[in-house]
């Protein structure tokens, strides 16, 4: 199972609570100074994908939350699959050795299965658990960008805002068109009003 994973958790949500103080941060530019480019007046303008996963701080901080919980998964499975494995081979040298009634490994095979089974259901529901977490941040940054962007062009006058990454169908933008350091500047201090907006909720 492949799962995409993003962002210690103690050490994130710490960062998290720090970053959620009361001090004012600091204003970065969210404008930009776009010239106009292809036919006619249209203002077109781009951000580098690549470097928004490093400089979005909801993108960072939920991509190292993501790790942390994929790693402690495939530990725990890891630590699950080889005690089975200990487990059947202490009980096949018992039986090289004769220490075993036939009901005894009867009932030792069926116990092989229970525990084959219990991990194939716990990597099934965790896992699946994990994926479910994942496809919902993503969504989540997926809409964010949507509707900021919106916003964002709207604001500095951008007919089109496209999305630039290494490999994809975009080959070639000229560096007068990249807004990325405006735009990140300008998702940071929109995701920083909403969570605040969603604290002073909970408070309420």
């Amino acid at each position: 199972m492949k799962i995409k994973l993003f962002i210690a958790i103690v050490t994130v949500f710490a960062v998290l609570t720090a970053c959620g103080s009361k001090e004012t941060p600091e204003k970065k530019e969210t404008t930009t100074n776009i010239e106009a480019k292809s036919s006619g007046e249209l203002k077109i303008a781009f951000y580098n994908l690549d470097s928004l996963k490093t400089m979005y701080t909801y993108y960072k901080v939920q991509d190292s939350i993501l790790v942390v919980k994929g790693k402690a998964f495939q530990g725990s499975v890891s630590a699950k699959e080889q005690s089975l494995q200990a487990y059947i081979s202490s009980k096949d040298a018992q039986a090289q050795q004769g220490l075993l009634s036939q009901n005894d490994i009867a009932v030792i095979q069926q116990t092989i299965q229970q525990k084959q089974n219990a991990l194939m259901n716990y990597q099934q529901t965790e896992g699946g658990r994990l994926e479910n977490e994942t496809m919902d941040i993503l969504e989540t940054i997926g809409n964010r960008l949507d509707t900021y962007g919106k916003e964002f062009s709207e604001m500095n006058g951008i007919d089109i805002l496209m999305t630039y990454s290494k490999g994809g169908q975009i080959n070639y933008m000229h560096s007068s068109m990249d807004v990325t350091e405006s735009f990140t500047n300008f998702l940071n201090e929109k995701t920083a009003e909403l969570e605040s907006e969603i604290e002073n909720d909970t408070e309420d």
